[in-house]
């Protein structure tokens, strides 16, 4: 089957950006923590979850008279908190108040954190309630700051986890004067009366890495990837009771989303919320990715997301690169190529296929092979020399091999076709066809051995000036054959004639199947002017009847000496500068009558074989104006640079004509046609009133020297490298 184990524990830790809240929540939320009538001492405690039974508490402020004008101690109110939190730029708080014979009463709160035991005051603010004479403060009532207070980030603005939060009330009283009954009393842990701060902060963070594994199973269809995150709160995700009710997360809420899936992705009812620590869940779940429709490996967003009970959302997107059980099959000839796969046979006879059948898949896979006959003509046969079922691991192959019958009294060059099938047995959509087609042979040939062009070294003639090259004749027919085989060559001069062991032969027999081997022995003569010149050459094989069999091959013969060993000087219009501009760019008036022409070329030798030292020469009207010397000579396929000029150019339009090697210092030149080239130049007449710009005073000037200067220099370099 199947299934690589590999990938079973697949652990990415996949980094996650902090948490945000979703619906307008911002990066931080509106927190209240409630004072807890529990502790010890004067420090008691803080809670995120807000008061359900009516267990009021209080406690007593002072009722010494000197308060007045002072403040006293009261309490102070912590949260532990069991994960880091940040801090937002606001908070604000409501106190319960039960007071007689009161006139004022101020409430100092001051708003910390405790890091490694060490108090941070956030802010310090004065609330006050006062009566309006003669009325006093007698009954319930609240202090609150009339708006959103602001704290001080400058120690901490990220609290780390395990620290505590906290809230310390100090009271400064005015009495009633010439009153006994005074009290005051600060109430809480009660629903009807819920004393609280409420800070801007963000609790809730999703653990920055997040578990994966990649199940794949031997059961198709039963593929799953398996999630697990952290989500910690810092004021815990149950209450302090041990009851197991939530305090501050919505357990109900956890979420697990595979973005641009339907649906989410298909979870089948796997997602669920685990224990971690009294400050942490884990969620996880399973996503059966194989139940949803278009999944194909690639990296998918996951979103996870979790709900306080205040309504904020908590989510993150994380990234997983999935690897889903793709399955292919490729069908393939025996020796290779793919469409149809087409032999011949003898009437009577059977022919093999052996069809390679590939898992070109990514994971183990099971295939059924068919053999689809229907379309077979009467009397021929098709059978599966095969198991019809089989296994293969990940890019392997077998061999699926299917045999055809022909009838005796098959006609020559019938033919049959059977559709050899396979399929995927863990996805029955994926399948892939070869049509096997058989055809009966009557007679044919086959012509081997030559190329299309043959070329004929003059020095590899033997002493008789003879050239041989072989040639083979296979025999495809269903039987032995004879042939008459015809070499004709297309030069009444050049003789030609077919051997076989060293007999001139112009019938051959060759068994089925078999190739004869044969020369052919050619004799060309008067080639020197014509070296490199086409001769068409003709083989021809055809049964000797009855037999119907037929070849012919047709090849071009060339004499030439090889490249390697000649001198082939060339130049080209194409590569001439004429005063450092391309020739075919010249406009009118560029040349003027007087000013010097300078001219620049290439020399190539396309030849393999060094050239000796020879020269080029410019032609104007027939006579040399100036030369150039390639006195080093030119390698063999090197090139060299020559500097050529006009001095005195007269007004008019000049035929000019450059030759390389005009005094033939080079011998053996393979070709002499290409080493000249003809041009013409028009000459504009010099400006008036300029004088002569050619004159022959110490103010003698030649337009662009510095250019020629720089071109001379390169020549000379360019010819000392060769």
């Amino acid at each position: 089957m199947r299934l690589q184990l590999a990938l079973a524990l697949l652990a990415a830790g996949a980094l996650l950006l902090l948490a945000q809240p979703a619906e307008g929540a911002g990066a931080d939320s509106a927190t209240p923590l409630y004072l807890k009538r529990d502790g010890l001492g004067n420090i008691f405690k803080l809670t995120a979850k807000e008061p359900q039974e009516n267990r009021l508490g209080w406690w007593r402020c002072s009722e010494e008279l000197n308060q007045q004008g002072s403040f006293f101690p009261l309490a102070k109110w912590e949260q532990g908190l069991g994960g880091q939190v940040e801090l937002g730029d606001s908070y604000t708080f409501a106190i319960w108040v039960e007071s007689t014979n009161v006139q004022e009463i101020t409430l100092r709160a001051t708003l910390y954190v405790v890091v490694n035991g060490t108090q941070h005051n956030l802010s310090v603010e004065d609330v006050s309630k006062q009566g309006t004479f003669p009325n006093l403060l007698t009954g319930n009532y609240t202090i609150e700051p009339v708006s959103e207070l602001g704290l001080d980030h400058s120690d901490y603005r990220t609290v780390p986890a395990f620290s505590a939060m906290g809230i310390e009330l100090e009271t400064s009283i005015t009495w009633a004067p010439d009153t006994e009954n005074r009290t005051v009393y600060i109430k809480a842990d009660s629903p009807d009366f819920t004393s609280q701060i409420v800070v801007r902060m963000r609790p809730v963070f999703l653990n920055p890495e997040v578990f994966f594994s990649n199940d794949r199973t031997d059961e198709p269809g039963e593929d799953s990837l398996y999630i697990k995150a952290s989500v910690v709160d810092a004021l815990g995700v149950i209450d302090d009771s041990g009851s197991g009710s939530v305090a501050d997360l919505d357990l109900g809420s956890f979420s697990l989303e595979i973005e641009g899936v339907s649906g989410g992705g298909n979870f089948d009812d796997s997602v669920r919320v685990r224990d971690q620590h009294p400050f942490a869940k884990y969620i996880e779940g399973r996503w059966q990715y194989q139940q949803d429709s278009g999944i194909s490996s690639g990296t998918y967003q996951i979103t996870i997301s979790v709900t306080d009970m205040r309504g904020n959302i908590w989510e993150e997107s994380v990234s997983y690169d999935l690897t889903v059980d793709e399955f292919a099959i490729e069908l393939e000839h025996e020796d290779g190529g793919g469409g149809t796969y087409d032999l011949q046979l003898p009437r009577g006879g059977k022919v093999e296929y052996r069809v390679k059948v590939w898992n070109r898949g990514n994971t183990d896979d099971s295939f059924e092979i068919e053999v689809d006959d229907n379309s077979l003509p009467s009397g021929w046969e098709a059978t599966m020399l095969t198991s019809d079922e089989l296994d293969l691991p990940v890019d392997q192959y077998v061999y699926a091999r299917v045999r055809i019958e022909a009838p005796d009294g098959a006609a020559g060059g019938s033919s049959a076709t059977v559709r050899l099938e396979v399929t995927s047995l863990n996805d029955g959509s994926v399948s892939e066809r070869m049509d096997l087609r058989a055809t009966v042979r009557t007679y044919g040939a086959v012509i081997s051995g030559l190329d299309s062009r043959i070329t004929i070294d003059p020095e590899a003639l033997d002493i008789d000036g003879l050239y041989r090259f072989p040639v083979g004749v296979r025999n495809t027919g269903n039987d032995r054959d004879s042939y008459y085989v015809t070499a004709i060559i297309g030069r009444g001069d050049w003789t030609v004639r077919i051997e076989e062991g060293g007999q001139a032969v112009n019938t051959i027999t060759v068994d089925r199947g078999k190739t004869k081997q044969l020369e052919i022995v050619l004799k060309p003569v008067n080639f020197e002017n014509s070296m490199g010149d086409e001769v068409d050459f003709r083989f021809s094989a055809e049964s000797v009847p009855p037999g119907d069999g037929s070849a012919l091959f047709e090849a071009k013969l060339i004499v030439e000496i090889p490249i390697e060993r000649v001198i082939d000087l060339t130049i080209a219009a194409v590569d001439l500068q004429v005063n450092g501009r391309p020739y075919a760019q010249l406009m009118p008036g560029d040349l003027q009558a007087g000013a010097p022409v300078q001219f620049q070329l290439v020399v190539k030798n396309l030849g393999g074989r060094g050239a000796d030292p020879f020269s080029v020469k410019l032609y104007v009207m027939g006579r040399v104006e100036a030369s150039y010397s390639v006195d080093m000579g030119l390698a063999g396929f090197g090139e060299a640079l020559v500097l050529l000029e006009w001095s005195k150019p007269a007004a008019g339009l000049a035929t000019l004509r450059i030759t390389a090697d005009s005094d033939l210092a080079v011998e053996d030149e393979r070709n002499r046609a290409d080493n000249s080239f003809s041009l013409s130049l028009d000459i504009a007449a010099a400006p008036s009133g300029n004088g002569d710009s050619s004159g022959d005073g110490d103010g003698f000037s030649i337009p662009g020297f510095g250019l020629a200067g720089a071109l001379i220099s390169a020549a000379i370099v360019a010819r000392r490298r060769w």
